[in-house]
């Protein structure tokens, strides 16, 4: 099924979805598709673990014209009330841009200082360069590391994530100094 014959609401919130989760990915080398981008929880939440392989191929193709800079940004089409005399009918004819510009990706390298023990849902990290970091996940994972490198990042909501480099998993934190 084609993007063009989804119901409006249902097209409406792929745009949505596939602009969220692009805006990070619009200075990246490497560009994901997206169920690269989406856990699998997001996956479901979301609706887009629910499309056919066919809309999933429509929407990575359609992310990739969006980020080669083939698409421009959508013009949302606001109903006016031809009827009303009010002053503010004018200002709803006028479009609307729905995407706001991308932000520059933060990203700090830097190691955790002293022995790293994983985490346990509420494991408060010390780095080397001062920084104090929490987790915000309830999630846990041990391991036994000595000061091991790690890459804390924002998402495309702003919310910080922390990967251990050597071993390639990751965890949601927020910054407490």
């Amino acid at each position: 099924m084609a993007l063009s014959n989804l119901e409006p609401m249902n097209k409406s919130f792929i745009y949505c979805v596939v602009t969220v989760f692009s805006l990070p990915l619009l200075a990246a080398e490497d560009q994901p598709n997206i169920e690269t981008l989406m856990t699998s929880e997001e996956l479901r939440a979301t609706g887009v673990g629910e499309l056919s392989e066919t809309q999933i191929e429509a929407l990575n193709a359609w992310l990739e014209r969006y980020r080669e800079g083939e698409v421009t940004a959508a013009i949302a089409e606001v109903p006016v009330d031809t009827n009303s005399t009010d002053s503010d009918s004018v200002a709803r004819q006028q479009p609307v841009d729905v995407y706001p510009p991308p932000r520059e990706r933060i990203i700090i390298n830097t190691r955790i200082d002293g022995e790293f023990n994983g985490w346990t849902g509420r494991t408060r990290f010390v780095m080397q360069n001062g920084q104090v970091w929490e987790q915000r996940r309830g999630r846990r994972w041990k391991i036994t590391l000595d000061s091991p490198e790690v890459r804390l990042s924002q998402n495309f909501m702003g919310a910080w994530e922390m990967e251990v480099v050597s071993e390639g998993r990751s965890i949601g934190v927020r910054r407490i100094r």
